[in-house]
């Protein structure tokens, strides 16, 4: 599912990255910084947005890779 957002939230005491609608986390971490990279190295090498939310649920920010150069 490579065309699918990525999105890093808060659930259950832990921070969590995961194919946005989809229900396996690809990271599970005590450290919010982990799983924050670890979405962001995802949409990166995807090419998709990665959507990050507060404790709470809220949207916090939305960064958007889908333009990025070919690097070879």
């Amino acid at each position: 599912m490579a065309g699918s957002n990525v999105e890093t939230y808060y659930e259950d005491l832990l921070w969590k990255t995961r194919r946005e609608g989809c229900g396996p986390s690809l990271v599970v971490s005590t450290s919010q910084s982990e799983a924050l990279d670890a979405g962001r190295r995802t949409a990166v090498r995807d090419r998709v947005d990665h959507i990050i939310r507060d404790i709470d649920g809220r949207l916090l920010c939305r960064n958007s890779y889908r333009d990025l150069p070919n690097i070879r």
